[in-house]
């Protein structure tokens, strides 16, 4: 892409909250430091690591472009999200965890329809800009691509995709307004490991449309340590049932019955799909077929939905290439 202009550019934050994980942590961190465009800044929230993370840091003490918080008691995935976007300064945020990481041309794509538009709407108009992400093991070595949406479609339409798994959004392959972020309440310690989703989505279903950058410019990192190889199948499962009570609530609360509607249609759809994830990413681990079987017989009517036939269809071979 062409060179921008310094003092035409909006500010971009970058918030990478990090527990014990300094390893990776220097990939997200790199990344983010070689992104294209010129006026980044970048929160990185230490939720109380025990490790050498502290250390690390100490590095980057005297670079501008990065602030460092650190907190003595961990305070969870959400919480520890919130500090970043209170310290966010920028115009635009992404959330980058840190076992992911940013191509360098992340945050100039991904900003593009927020300054230009896309497909003859106007930027105040769209409310999320996410990419497909590349999926990759813990070792870098790319597994397969998440899925892709139009260049534009309306932030219903979006969620409901998610919800169907027919789009493939990953946290860091989104961009949104700081303002919005905020708007909607930070991330929210009900939607457990996934306070994320819950926060994009009641952005994108308060905004016309959603914007599609076609090109996956994040690596989203799937190994048996991360957060969802590590989680309990039921807390998806409960905390996918409150993102979809909460924007319910609030089709419901502005008298939008027919989106109401089209969201209950894929329900069902979303939290199989939660489930299914989360047994996908347990492949290989001792006890997974115990937790397979233990999954069905828990909550049969998550299971028992054409979206189990087609994700096996789909993502069947993903069994066999599984991140490690």
């Amino acid at each position: 892409m062409g060179s921008l202009p310094h003092e035409s550019c909006s500010v971009v934050s970058i918030g990478i909250p990090t527990h014990n994980r300094r390893d990776l942590l220097k990939r997200a961190l790199g990344s983010a430091l070689a992104q294209t465009w010129p006026r980044v800044e970048i929160i990185v929230a230490d939720d109380a690591s025990s490790d050498e993370t502290p250390q690390f840091m100490q590095q980057f003490a005297d670079d501008p472009r990065i602030t460092y918080l650190r907190t003595e008691n961990n305070l969870g995935i959400a919480r520890n999200t919130n500090r970043c976007l209170e310290r966010a300064s920028g115009e635009f945020l992404i959330i980058l965890n840190d076992d992911d990481e940013l191509e360098s041309e992340a945050v100039e794509r991904l900003s593009q329809p927020f300054r230009e538009g896309v497909g003859g709407i106007s930027p105040e108009r769209i409310g999320v800009s996410w990419c497909p992400c590349t999926i990759q093991n813990g070792a870098r070595e790319v597994k397969w691509t998440s899925v892709a949406g139009p260049a534009v479609e309306s932030g219903l339409d979006l969620v409901v995709g998610l919800f169907n798994g027919t789009r493939g959004p990953r946290f860091c392959g989104v961009m949104v307004r700081t303002a919005d972020v905020r708007a909607v309440g930070g991330y929210d310690v009900r939607h457990g490991p996934i306070p994320d989703v819950g926060n994009w989505t009641q952005i994108a279903v308060r905004h016309p449309y959603a914007a599609c950058v076609p090109i996956p410019v994040a690596r989203y990192t799937a190994h048996n340590v991360s957060c969802t190889g590590t989680s309990k199948a039921q807390s998806w499962q409960v905390a996918g049932e409150t993102i979809y009570a909460d924007l319910a609530s609030y089709f419901q609360s502005i008298g939008d019955r027919t989106s109401e509607r089209r969201l209950k249609r894929s329900r069902r759809n979303f939290i199989c799909g939660l489930e299914v994830s989360i047994i996908m990413q347990s492949m290989g681990k001792p006890g997974w077929t115990k937790l397979a079987i233990g999954e069905v017989l828990r909550v049969p009517q998550y299971f028992a939905t054409p979206m189990v036939f087609r994700r096996l269809l789909l993502d069947g071979h993903k069994l066999f290439t599984r991140p490690s």
